[in-house]
């Protein structure tokens, strides 16, 4: 998640930092104490029944997620193992109903940090997912997505060389879930635009890997096993067609509706917008942000309704999807998009995604421990917001085109506690992108602060 901070914030983060380290050793006890009452309790179940009886998967369940919680990932295996095994031995090798607890061992994998384990298990939970003999149903879709989470976790913590094979993983795997879904529920399902934005999100973050050069651009851009690649440019135009045919597919579900549904198709136009921001394209964004509202006022909302939901611009691509008025309300309140002490300031708070991928949100929600108040490693910047003016700007020898990116970047405040490439941290902050504030469907100029987060 990002949370919102004002400019006061920073004279007091280092009193947030006290905590109750005095009741730790205490709180260990109580835990160690409420395990160890936990095994008591399934070996009487073992015993009066067998280890590998059904009705044990409940309490391993239950038992698996606290030892999880408690760091104790060495049990949890062989816990989840213990589940894996009932599910075999009563429905089958390769029942779905074991999807779950393998994927909760990936990911187990990936929070002891040993990836070598996680990987070979998710070639195999791949397998399992692409036998033929499957239920086209939700659960195999929610496990593809689920394991395209973990292999997008894997770009940020896995070995750096092994970025582009979880990038490629999870591109294939989410693709093979639309298609999967497609053959379940005809093209024009409201359940689809969901699927398909994750795949649209993922388009931008190679396409980012790729501007980043190194080894995992080259990869992602290599197209023959003799070490042909694309350029840069062409992997460039070739991820942004590739979204924008996303993006207008979803927009034409909610067109094709029996009743054909305009909150969804303001909110799909909305996205177009947003992908044409990131890839430079002022003119094309001006016309969907404008459709967008247009869409928004012909369903009968007020033009003061929908200004207060674009009053401040939002750090894009957003990574949460929504296709309703209602749902798009919910996220005003968030702190992302508070209003700070000023009013004509926007504030934002952004976290590094990991060392290995550091101008990224993370894309999912596990895996990454919650924003709190820093206590050091962060630095406050102030920077304009210009609409959708482009602006060109050179950087390592290539010049590039940029709408709706900070300009006039100042330090306002730091504490990091380690050297930094101040020039280079800079240049990253440019490299965001927003969604413009919008004053009937018009793009703003803004001021705005960002406290900037190393990774923990």
């Amino acid at each position: 998640m990002r949370y919102y901070f004002s400019l006061t914030v920073v004279t007091f983060l280092a009193s947030l930092a006290a905590g109750s380290a005095h009741s730790q050793d205490s709180v260990l006890t109580e835990t160690e104490m409420e395990l160890a009452s936990i095994r008591l309790d399934i070996a009487e179940l073992e015993a009066g029944s067998s280890r590998l009886d059904r009705g044990m998967l409940e309490p391993l369940d239950q038992f698996s997620q606290q030892l999880v919680g408690a760091g104790r990932y060495g049990e949890a295996h062989q816990v989840l193992d213990q589940a894996v095994q009932i599910i075999r031995v009563n429905e089958g090798l390769y029942s779905p109903t074991q999807f779950p607890y393998v994927l909760r061992r990936i990911e187990n994998y990936g929070n002891e940090g040993d990836w070598r384990h996680a990987r070979e298990m998710m070639e195999h939970m791949d397998w399992l997912l692409h036998r033929g003999e499957n239920a086209i149903d939700t659960s195999l879709m929610d496990a593809m997505l689920k394991l395209v989470d973990i292999h997008l976790w894997g770009v940020a913590n896995d070995h750096v060389s092994m970025q582009s094979f979880h990038f490629r993983s999870a591109q294939r795997l989410n693709g093979i879930a639309i298609r999967v879904a497609t053959a379940a529920w005809g093209e024009d399902d409201p359940r689809f635009p969901a699927l398909v934005y994750k795949q649209v999100v993922q388009q931008y973050l190679q396409t980012v890997a790729v501007e980043m050069g190194g080894g995992t651009g080259i990869g992602l851009r290599r197209f023959s096993n003799t070490g042909l690649a694309r350029s840069r440019r062409e992997a460039r135009t070739g991820y942004y067609y590739s979204g924008l045919r996303l993006l207008d597919r979803n927009r034409r579900v909610y067109l094709n509706q029996p009743e054909p549904n305009l909150e969804g198709m303001a909110m799909a136009e909305m996205y177009i917008a947003d992908w044409q921001v990131l890839f430079g394209n002022s003119e094309a964004a001006a016309f969907s942000y404008a459709r967008s509202n247009a869409l928004l006022l012909e369903v009968g909302i007020e033009q003061q309704e929908i200004n207060r939901f674009f009053a401040h611009p939002k750090l894009i691509p957003a990574l949460d999807f929504v296709d309703s008025w209602d749902s798009a309300l919910v996220l005003i309140d968030e702190p992302t998009s508070a209003n700070s002490l000023e009013e004509s300031v926007s504030s934002f708070n952004f976290q590094q995604w990991s060392s290995q991928f550091p101008h990224y949100l993370a894309p999912f929600d596990f895996g990454a421990d919650p924003l709190s108040a820093p206590e050091d490693d962060y630095a406050m910047f102030a920077f304009n917001l210009t609409g959708l003016e482009e602006i060109g700007r050179w950087y390592k020898g290539r010049l590039t085109k940029e709408v709706s990116s900070p300009q006039n970047v100042e330090l306002v405040t730091q504490r990091f506690n380690q050297p930094m490439d101040w020039l280079e941290l800079e240049n990253a902050i440019q490299d965001f992108r927003f969604r413009p504030k919008l004053i009937d469907g018009v793009p703003q100029s803004v001021n705005a602060t960002l406290l900037y987060q190393l990774a923990q």
